[in-house]
């Protein structure tokens, strides 16, 4: 037999899951993680477009995105 709980304890569990979910930190981690795929998929873009290989660097101490390619030497 399935037992269920009662509405206001899965709401109070609901509440503490959205406050972990929009706290900074949260954002933070999930902004960080869109900067850096939105960042591969431009290098990946260029290396369809111009081959070789390309690095992706990243300083958020100095706000700025570099994608460059990578030259053999």
């Amino acid at each position: 037999m399935i037992e269920y709980q009662p509405r206001t304890r899965n709401e109070e569990s609901m509440d503490r899951l959205r406050a972990i979910a929009n706290s900074p930190q949260s954002k933070a981690a999930v902004i960080t993680k869109r900067i850096y795929r939105d960042a591969r998929s431009i290098a990946d873009a260029m290396t369809e477009v111009h081959g070789g290989r390309w690095s992706i660097e990243i300083d958020y101490e100095d706000c700025f995105v570099l994608i460059s390619r990578d030259i053999p030497t």
